[in-house]
C-alpha cells in the first residue's frame, strides 16, 4: 500500500532534462552575479578570486550546455554567413559613429 509520502515522492521526481536545465539556469545566473561582483569590487585579491570563480562557472555552464545539446535537449541553429556579416556591419558602424 502506497503512503501519501510515496505518492508525493513519485509525483515530484525530476527527469534528466529538469535537473540539467536547472543546473544550466543556475550557472547562467551565477555568471551574471560574479560579473557584477567583479566590476563592483575594489580589492585586487578579492577580484582575482572572483575572476577565478567566474571562469570556473563559465566552464561548468558550457559543460551543462554541451551535455544538453549533445542529448538533443538544447538544440541550436547556425546563423548563415550573410546574417553574421550584416550584424557585424551594423554594430561596427555604430562604434565608428560614436
Amino acid at each position: 500500500m502506497k503512503t501519501t509520502t510515496d505518492i508525493a515522492q513519485q509525483n515530484c521526481r525530476l527527469d534528466d532534462y529538469d535537473i540539467i536545465s536547472d543546473v544550466l539556469g543556475c550557472h547562467k545566473t551565477l555568471v551574471k552575479l560574479y560579473a557584477d561582483a567583479i566590476i563592483e569590487c575594489s580589492d585586487e585579491k578579492l577580484r582575482e578570486l572572483l575572476h577565478s570563480l567566474f571562469n570556473e562557472c563559465t566552464r561548468d555552464q558550457f559543460a551543462a550546455f554541451n551535455y544538453m545539446n549533445e542529448a538533443g535537449m538544447y538544440e541550436t541553429t547556425c546563423a548563415d554567413c550573410e546574417q553574421i556579416n550584416c550584424e557585424c556591419e551594423k554594430y561596427c558602424s555604430c562604434s565608428a559613429n560614436a
